[in-house]
């Protein structure tokens, strides 16, 4: 199986002929006093650690290093002390170093200062060496869970109500990208029902690849990030076809992509540059680019990585690389406010909760979700999901975040005070999530080399309400005919009813305000014909006619047997 490496990022180097020569005079010999400022100095270094896997507290894990010098010895150190088991770590005649580190049980959790520290020739640097949680996995039984395998190199996904499918993107391997696909999967099998390779790119030696996802249910179309070669692609939902392939380089290294239906906008957002690229649904044309400048955080320019939308108010919300959130008025296109994130360091995915006013962002470095008051940016709550978050959806249906951890192979469950509700799994290297509004989520997880059981999987997640059914239906005003309840636990949470029905005439618009928050269907029908009512599965646009009561309790109808 092969291994993957997370790098540990510098976050800062210590420049300095004088520095690093003083700190090179530390002991590189056991029971020797070493003598500072004695050591040759590296003038043109260019080492690099990473460590393999994650780090937890209490376990041990490898470290690799290149770049480095043939000859030269290294030692990794916290306080003034080695962290690897073997003190000095001889560099090979390919420049690479190799050892262990035993992290103490005791270990506090989050990024530690280490100092990546060389002789012959002398050279130092400060390392983020992270420690993340080790969350077990928790409230798996409260779920239902389905997996299924899908294309390899999978990235992310998105719903579209209007077709009741699911499309998600893949790619594999770096540019030239020879395999990727598109496809449109059947929400409830995880079936692929039709996909689809992307164009050739402008070279001709690989394809326009396909990652970020969003769907325009007004057009019926899907607008594609071709991250690998900067340009940005349409498809029809219903067939797949291509509507519009953008030329490369309009939006360089692009990451992730949203779509505003009523207000005719995609945004793509160009994470090569500090741009957000909007582009004209109905047209098809790009429109214009917004920049991005931090008011306050000037060091480097801040790239756009993912959004999240207020439909009602018309504001964009935009995470960077700079650890803020720029708020963009969509009339005006006008940056309005920036929030600068606080205890948050490597923020990646945004996503808002329109009746609560929150945001919620979750940072790959310090393995953390926030959740913001959107108004004023104002800190709510911080709490550990899991290591290496990557993707954050909001579930409006129960109120829960939903968060993918890249790292600890899991997707955490946050309500909205910012309680870890549940922590389930994800499968290998979680990648994206997303979610139906109704009470539905998927996620998609990549592979740990080709041979991985668990990898490039499609997961459905939905929260079991069964037992709560019957009274709910009782409190809302609904009589349910000739109910044989009864727990199928083969189903993953089934109700069986001979001949069930509601009585006619009763509407959702009769239950209390508390249960009217959801869609209002048509008027409800007796003598719904025996079958399987199966709920969480997120399906009920499928349902018969008589079964449309169903959608409210986000639940599908099967034929008996």
């Amino acid at each position: 199986m092969r291994k993957s490496s997370i790098d540990i990022r510098t976050s800062a180097r210590l420049k300095g002929t004088a520095l690093a020569v003083a700190l090179a005079a530390l002991s590189f010999s056991v029971g020797v006093q070493a003598r500072g400022l004695t050591h040759p100095v590296d003038p043109d270094y260019t080492g690099r650690v990473s460590v393999t896997g994650v780090a937890y507290p209490g376990e041990t894990v490898d470290v690799t290093g290149r770049g480095f010098k043939p000859g030269q010895q290294v030692q990794l150190l916290s306080d003034g002390a080695t962290i690897t088991t073997q003190a000095i770590l001889s560099v090979d005649a390919e420049g690479r170093i190799a050892g262990q580190v035993e992290i103490p049980p005791e270990s506090p959790v989050g990024i530690h200062p280490v100092v990546v520290q060389t002789v012959n020739p002398g050279y130092a640097e400060i390392l983020d060496f992270k420690i993340s949680p080790k969350l077990p996995f928790t409230g798996v039984n409260a779920y239902h869970i389905a997996r299924a395998p899908l294309n390899p190199g999978l990235y992310q996904g998105a719903y579209s109500p209007r077709s009741h499918a699911l499309y998600v993107t893949s790619a594999v391997g770096r540019a030239p990208v020879k395999q990727s696909s598109l496809m449109k999967v059947n929400p409830s099998s995880l079936a692929i029902e039709h996909q689809v390779t992307p164009p050739a790119d402008s070279t001709g030696k690989g394809l326009e690849a396909v990652y970020g996802v969003a769907v325009d249910d007004t057009t019926g179309t899907v607008w594609t990030g071709n991250t690998r070669t900067g340009a940005v692609a349409v498809y029809k939902q219903d067939d797949l076809s291509l509507v519009k392939q953008f030329p490369d380089k309009l939006a360089p290294h692009n990451h992730g992509v949203l779509v505003d239906g009523p207000r005719h906008r995609a945004y793509v957002a160009a994470h090569g540059k500090n741009y957000v690229s909007v582009f004209n649904t109905q047209t098809l044309e790009h429109k214009v680019n917004l920049t991005l400048e931090s008011p306050t955080r000037t060091k480097t320019p801040p790239a756009p990585l993912s959004f999240a939308l207020d439909h009602e108010g018309g504001k964009l919300f935009v995470v960077a690389t700079t650890d803020q959130i720029y708020v963009i008025d969509e009339p005006t296109e006008k940056i309005e406010k920036v929030y600068n994130l606080k205890g948050a360091k490597g923020a990646i995915s945004i996503a808002y909760a329109p009746e609560e006013k929150l945001l919620f962002v979750v940072s790959q470095s310090t393995d953390n979700l926030q959740i913001l008051d959107a108004t004023d940016g104002k800190l709510k709550a911080d709490v550990k999901v899991g290591a290496g978050p990557l993707a954050v959806v909001w579930e409006p249906v129960r109120k829960q975040a939903y968060v993918a951890n890249r790292g600890s192979d899991s997707v955490a469950v946050v309500d909205v005070n910012g309680n870890l509700v549940a922590n389930l799994p994800g499968g290998s290297y979680a990648n994206h999530v997303f979610t139906d509004g109704k009470g539905t989520v998927w996620s998609v997880n990549k592979a740990r080399g080709e041979n991985d059981p668990q990898g490039d999987h499609i997961s459905r997640y939905a929260a079991s309400d069964l037992t709560l059914f019957p009274a709910i239906l009782l409190v809302a005003g609904y009589r349910v005919h000739d109910s044989a309840l009864s727990q199928d636990d083969s189903s993953g949470g089934s109700a069986s009813f001979a001949n069930c029905g509601v009585s006619p005439g009763w509407t959702v618009g009769s239950a209390p305000a508390w249960l009217s928050r959801r869609r209002r269907p048509a008027r409800c029908s007796a003598g719904v014909p025996a079958g399987r009512l199966r709920f969480g599965h997120g399906t009920c646009g499928r349902s018969p006619p008589s079964l449309r009561w169903c959608q409210r309790w986000r639940c599908s109808w099967f034929p008996a047997g």
